[in-house]
């Protein structure tokens, strides 16, 4: 067994894919805020962080529908590259 428990997922029968939530932040851009989570996968190595970005309707936070999420090989420039979709999104 390792440190971490998600890392561990393959001995659970029926888990097939494990996600941690590794870090939480937000960003205001003209005065709307904006959530970012950064997901550590610890079953798909190809995309080992994923950046799910979530805004507030009505007093809830729901993720946003524009694909696609920020991806990266390590959490910092995945969340880099998430700042970079929002600011280039709310440019255009």
């Amino acid at each position: 067994m390792s440190n971490n428990a998600f890392s561990d997922f393959r001995n659970f029968p029926g888990i097939t894919e494990a996600w941690e939530l590794a870090r939480t932040g937000l960003v205001v851009i003209k005065e709307e805020m904006y959530k970012l989570e950064l997901w550590h996968s610890h079953s798909n190595p190809d995309i080992p962080y994923y950046v799910a970005i979530h805004i507030i309707e009505k007093g809830i936070w729901k993720r946003i529908s524009d694909p696609p999420f920020a991806t990266g090989r390590n959490g910092d420039e995945a969340l880099r590259d998430a700042m970079v979709f929002l600011t280039e999104r709310l440019a255009a």
